[in-house]
C-alpha cells in the first residue's frame, strides 16, 4: 500500500512539474503602437480597415516565433506573422470580414454555393484556407483557393 502511495505521489509531482514548466513565461507579449508593425501589415490595415480605429496591437514572441494580434474598435481581429502577412482575420459572430481579403476563387465559390452568406473568419496556412461563414458553416480550400471540403 505504501509503495502504491509513493508511486502515485511521484506521478503527481511529475505532472505538477510539467504543468508549472509549461506555464513558465518563455513567451513575451507586449503592446506596441501600430507603426511598429511590419510595413506589409500596416498596408493591409490601411487598405481593409482604413477608417476603423485600432484598439490594441500585441506582439507575441512565443519561443522565438513572432506574431502580431491587432484588435479593432469594431470587434474585428487580425493576426499577422513576423513579416506582416495575415494569418487569421476574424469578425464578430454573424458579421463579415472586409471585402478583398479572401482570394477571389473562395469568394466565387461561396457566392455560388452559399448565397446570402458571408465570411465571418478566414485562416491561412501552408495547407490552404479555413473559412467560417456567417451561418457557422466551416469550409476548407487548398492554397490556390479551390474548394476541398465542408468541415
Amino acid at each position: 500500500m505504501k509503495k502504491t502511495f509513493r508511486i502515485i505521489a511521484a506521478f503527481i509531482a511529475v505532472v505538477m512539474s510539467v504543468v508549472v514548466w509549461s506555464c513558465s513565461d518563455d513567451d513575451k507579449n507586449e503592446a506596441i503602437p501600430v507603426n511598429q508593425l511590419p510595413d506589409i501589415a500596416q498596408s493591409f490595415i490601411k487598405n481593409h480597415y482604413g477608417g476603423v480605429p485600432v484598439a490594441s496591437v500585441i506582439r507575441d514572441n512565443d519561443n522565438g516565433i513572432v506574431e502580431y494580434d491587432v484588435r479593432f474598435s469594431n470587434g474585428q481581429e487580425v493576426s499577422f506573422d513576423a513579416v506582416g502577412q495575415w494569418s487569421d482575420v476574424d469578425a464578430p459572430w454573424h458579421l463579415t470580414i472586409p471585402d478583398g481579403i479572401a482570394p477571389e476563387p473562395i469568394v466565387e465559390y461561396i457566392s455560388a454555393n452559399y448565397a446570402g452568406e458571408g465570411i465571418n473568419e478566414i485562416s491561412r496556412g501552408p495547407g490552404g484556407y479555413e473559412v467560417e461563414l456567417t451561418n457557422g458553416t466551416g469550409l476548407f480550400f487548398d492554397p490556390d483557393g479551390n474548394f476541398v471540403m465542408v468541415g
